[in-house]
């Protein structure tokens, strides 16, 4: 079991941001039902021109790592602190993690150029 040596300083930093496991599971449950309704939508309309890669693509990427990787991911930088016996990431750096997940998320749907 992990002690924690200040308990107001882990008290300040938001639940959800205490540990891996809450914003990834969080989002990645909530990413995984956008995009099974989008590729469904796209399955039966067609790409939408929004999407600057192929629709297979963009569906392939996105099972293994908009939805997939942030379950493991998760599931890792929270097991690790009990395997080792060493605090894990949160707070800021929890949230840079999270932030670089979902700016990557929300590049597929704009018309920048990828290559």
């Amino acid at each position: 079991m992990i002690n924690i040596v200040d308990k107001k300083a882990e008290e300040a930093i938001p639940a959800w941001l205490r540990l891996g496991f809450r914003p990834f599971f969080l989002l990645g449950s909530i990413y995984a039902v956008f995009a099974v309704v989008a590729w469904v939508v796209m399955f039966q309309h067609g790409q939408p021109s929004v999407l600057a890669v192929p629709a297979l693509w963009w569906h392939a990427h996105e099972m293994i790592f908009g939805f997939s990787m942030a379950i493991v991911v998760g599931f890792v930088l929270t097991a690790v602190q009990t395997w080792t016996g060493v605090n894990g990431t949160k707070h800021y750096r929890l949230l840079l993690l999270v932030a670089l997940w979902t700016i990557t998320r929300v590049l597929f749907w704009t018309p920048t150029p990828l290559c």
